[in-house]
């Protein structure tokens, strides 16, 4: 399977020759502080923080406080770094570069963007910066499966860092601070703290120097990617209209809903407890009633209350604790940090943030995991208005209503109007549970501005379509060219009950066959990537199968099934026949190619679609698309087979791992395998599908405001295209896929939903 050729560096990005003028803001800004009654400042946020990370960088920006502190620039004509200050004449030669088309970057250049214009425009009379003329040094890092912060970079690359003492003049400096007696102001000026001062002008001559050296060793982008940059700061710098209105009632049913119970709370335990944050002392005071607890995070208190062997007064501690400690109605208060004075959030996407594939993640809000689900729910006949289920309308009481299978926009349409009431007895009594109902109206507070509706398109299983294209799996490539019904297909397999079997439930009973969630979606979301008995669990394998024995075997039925994916994982272990695996020594698939590489640097093994070659100690892989994925520092080392079959080999890289949940979030040496390395070609390859049909959304006039790794969402003029039209644009395959069964649909509405 693999293929050799020609010596590297053939189609690798160079680096960077563009010549850019550089610079950085220090700033000051009051965004996320208030002085509260008794004269302390204190952060907005739920935890006492406040400032940039809390509010984002559009906020933070157009606050009336924020200022800059110093500009430090270098335009590259060998005059070297200079500073601006606000009091000093402004930078004509810098103005004179800009107006000439000239470049700019930074690292993290969108903070730039938004203090240029928002503060220096506004305060010091500077002429706008173009958003196509700006360049990231940090996008540059992150493409190149770097660390995004230059600290780190700087360590990794070996270049300049920052001085140390930055972190500290950056707390003092540029964020207000309590007044105390002898200093009644609630911020540090030159004239209170001028070594301070004259040490963090410093520092800002140091963080271009910093910024500077670390580009000087990334790679610039092919333009490929910098389109793909440039129309991810068009989208963010767009934003998305948020319902102000409704996100305020909400906020205040929230704090109605926690006031309620936490005095509850205290009611209960005598005042030993004053609100569900006190950990420590609910489970203290659950220890005296005899009940212990190992922690309070929300799977062990989800278990213990299903198990409901807790004393009754415990019983109904851990019930509010359930109910408060909701994470997505959380968002709520991020959310209303973080829009901006026109009612839009912004700044809401990292392009390239995943680490390994590219693939965009969400900071902030985090548009991209927001529940898709509310209370049940149901109908009432005789009023058509929308409630929680019950044996009758709590509206009208008539008992002529039908319970929903499903959580519609037209559902949460009536939720935010009984929010809105500013009721929280009217809410409980038509919805339930307040924080259930709160939770399930998020997706809805992403509106359309006025005259305006939002237009979205869903791929249909795209990174499975993906995984079956570049595998070669033709069962799955038909289906998906046919029906691309793949977890009722996968389903039958699996059961033998017959697909039209499977198919026909819904329309007979409203809902899909319990055998498509129950197994058809967990072995399809699970076994993909090489997934073994605990990521059938993880996908809720418990709710069909009864023990591990038979998890298992689904696990291997499944790889008999697509033996091509089991092979495009690769190694030394061939799969040859229904539960059969042979060792050979010659390699093959993915797993495979990497070892070759490793061994061979300087030369290119493919497989199928997928090229990789090791160059100046990075392990290149070469997607469809042509673009790039990034394994530093690759190393072979022997080992035994996890399934003990016989002698192996280990490959390791240096990468950043951000996922605390898998090690210290840091820069480590990670192993990798057949099956990861083909997890991200698929997500790397789906993402590269995505921003295609994104920016042909946006060359035909959709102006897209979200989307997450399989959606797209613009916002258009209410008499301007359709579902159908955007989902003909988002699935035109590009030329490297010219063959493969792209399939989309979507919905058009004033507010955002989960088709």
């Amino acid at each position: 399977m693999h293929t050799q050729g020609h010596q590297i560096p053939v189609g690798l990005p160079g680096t960077c020759s563009t010549i850019c003028a550089s610079g950085d803001f220090e700033t000051y800004s009051e965004a996320g502080f208030r002085l509260t009654a008794d004269n302390k400042i204190k952060g907005n946020a739920a935890d006492g923080k406040g400032g940039l990370p809390v509010v984002g960088t559009p906020v933070y920006a157009e606050h009336v406080s924020a200022e800059v502190l110093v500009f430090w620039y270098d335009l590259k004509d060998g005059k070297g770094r200079r500073p601006w200050f606000p009091c000093a004449p402004n930078p004509l030669d810098l103005f004179e570069h800009i107006a000439a088309g000239g470049l700019f970057e930074a690292w993290n250049v969108t903070f730039e963007f938004y203090i240029w214009n928002l503060v220096c425009v506004r305060k010091y009379g500077w002429p706008p910066l173009p958003l196509e003329q700006c360049r990231c040094v940090m996008a540059r890092a992150r493409r190149n499966s770097l660390p995004a912060g230059l600290d780190n970079a700087a360590k990794v690359l070996g270049t300049l860092q920052k001085n140390p003492e930055g972190e500290r003049l950056i707390r003092k400096l540029t964020r207000p601070h309590t007044p105390t007696k002898n200093r009644p102001a609630i911020r540090w000026t030159p004239a209170t703290a001028w070594p301070d001062f004259e040490a963090f002008y410093r520092y800002g001559e140091g963080d271009v120097g910093a910024e500077d050296a670390a580009a000087t060793r990334i790679p610039d982008l092919t333009p490929a990617e910098l389109a793909s940059w440039q129309l991810d700061q068009r989208i963010n710098a767009r934003g998305v209209q948020v319902d102000v209105a409704a996100l305020d009632a909400a906020l205040g049913i929230l704090r109605q809903t926690e006031d309620k119970y936490n005095a509850e709370l205290q009611t209960i335990t005598g005042g030993a407890v004053k609100g569900v944050g006190e950990i420590a002392k609910i489970q203290a005071w659950m220890a005296g009633r005899g009940y212990h607890i190992d922690n309070m995070q929300k799977p062990t208190v989800d278990e213990a209350v299903r198990a409901g062997d807790a004393p009754p007064d415990c019983q109904r501690v851990l019930e509010i604790r359930q109910e408060l400690g909701a994470a997505n109605v959380k968002k709520l208060r991020t959310l209303k940090l973080q829009v901006s004075s026109d009612g839009r959030l912004r700044d809401q996407y990292k392009w390239c943030g995943a680490d390994r594939t590219g693939r965009a993640s969400a900071g902030g809000v985090q548009l991209q995991n927001i529940t898709a689900k509310g209370p049940k729910s149901q109908l009432c006949c005789a009023c058509e208005r929308y409630s929680g289920q019950g044996a009758r309308c709590p509206r009208c009481r008539s008992d002529d209503v039908a319970a929903c299978v499903d959580w519609t926009v037209d559902a949460v349409d009536d939720a935010i109007k009984d929010i809105i009431t500013g009721s929280l007895d009217h809410v409980e009594r038509v919805w339930g549970s307040s924080i259930t109902v709160l939770c399930g109206i998020l997706r809805g507070l992403f509106i359309a501005r006025e005259g305006h509706k939002l237009v979205c398109v869903d791929y249909s299983a795209v990174e499975a379509v993906v995984a079956a294209c570049l595998s070669r799996c033709q069962w799955r490539i038909e289906v998906f060219s046919t029906h691309g019904k793949i977890y009722e297909a996968s389903a039958a397999k699996a059961t033998g009950i017959p697909f039209e079997t499977i198919l026909a439930h819904k329309k007979e009973h409203g809902t899909h066959h319990p055998a498509r969630k129950g197994v058809g979606k967990i072995r399809e979301l699970a076994g993909g990537y090489g997934g073994w008995i605990g990521a059938w669990r993880n996908f809720g394998a418990d709710d069909y199968f009864d023990s591990d024995d038979e998890i298992k075997a689904d696990v291997l039925a499944w790889r008999d099934e697509s033996p091509e994916i089991v092979n495009m994982w690769g190694g030394q272990f061939v799969h040859c026949g229904p539960g059969k695996w042979d060792y050979r020594a010659e390699l093959f698939g993915l797993e495979g190619a990497v070892i070759e590489a490793i061994r061979n640097p300087g030369q290119c093994f493919a497989v199928q679609d997928i090229t990789y070659a090791v160059h100046d100690d990075v392990l290149y892989c070469r997607l469809p698309s042509g673009r790039f994925l990034h394994y530093h520092r690759p190393r072979l080392s022997p080992t035994e087979d996890k399934l003990r079959r016989g002698p192996a080999v280990k490959i390791t890289f240096e990468g950043w791992n951000s996922n605390s949940q898998k090690g210290a979030v840091g820069w480590w040496r990670m192993e990798t395998y057949g099956g990861r390395l083909f997890e991200n070609v698929v997500q790397a390859t789906a993402a590269d599908l995505q921003f295609d049909g994104l920016a042909g959304a946006e060359s035909e006039g959709y102006a897209i405001v979200m989307h997450t790794h399989d959606e797209g969402v613009a916002e258009v003029p209410l008499g301007f295209g359709s579902p159908e039209h955007l989902t003909e644009i988002m699935i035109r395959r590009p030329s490297w896929a010219s063959w493969w069964p792209i399939r989309g649909a979507g919905w058009q509405h004033k507010r955002y939903q989960k088709d």
